[in-house]
């Protein structure tokens, strides 16, 4: 599966979850696709926001920090309404209208009833422990429901699971390199009447290596 397909497959399950959260219950599969794209294309804007304003604001240490998720959030409209730099500078104090109603989306009703789909949240009269379900993010909590023994084997060496250990390859033959098998090769190959090894590329005619014109 490419990084495109993958991606977009990760995303689905969210967008499902809060299309039902706000009372959809049925979509067709291209506008499903289509929000997958478009949610793609917005995370894709605000991560190479955060970048350049981390690689200019310390391009000593270009991580993004706060700060720079903060502007990158300005840059892509996610705070509004907010005024502008020198709105603030004129209006003596900094404007946090935007900041404060993210805060409260996420911290309000709407975020919450997506948290309940989701399953971070219980509902009412699940015999569940909500500190346990809030320990378990979201793509652990899907790879579990849809695994059938609920190991984590299947996704090792994936961008789903741990990294794999590292280990040798041998190559059939015995060889337990690429270049101990490239010596091999080239031990066995027939040397020629000048003692240096062929480079297994036929010699050009003698005809063409000869000096003179060449005939059209």
């Amino acid at each position: 599966m490419s990084g495109h397909n993958l991606h977009n497959a990760l995303l689905r399950p969210p967008i499902i979850q809060i299309l039902r959260a706000q009372g959809f219950h049925s979509t067709r599969p291209s506008v499903l696709e289509s929000l997958a794209d478009l949610t793609g294309r917005y995370l894709m804007i605000l991560a190479s926001a955060t970048a350049a304003h981390a690689a200019n604001a310390h391009p000593e240490d270009p991580s993004p920090v706060l700060e720079d998720v903060y502007q990158a959030l300005q840059d892509a409209g996610a705070l509004r309404p907010q005024l502008r730099e020198w709105e603030e500078d004129w209006a003596g104090e900094e404007d946090m209208r935007g900041l404060e109603s993210l805060l409260g989306w996420i911290t309000g009703p709407a975020h919450h009833e997506i948290r309940r789909i989701a399953g971070f949240v219980p509902s009412e009269g699940d015999m569940v422990d909500p500190d346990a379900m809030e320990k378990v993010d979201f793509l652990t909590s899907l790879k579990t429901k849809h695994s059938k023994t609920g190991e984590e084997s299947r996704y090792a060496g994936t961008v789903l699971g741990k990294s794999a250990e590292e280990h040798p390859v041998v190559i059939e033959g015995g060889a337990p390199s690429i270049r101990e098998w490239g010596a091999q090769v080239r031990s066995r190959a027939p040397l020629s009447p000048g003692g240096s090894e062929t480079s297994g590329v036929s010699s050009a005619p003698s005809h063409l290596s000869e000096d003179g014109p060449m005939e059209v």
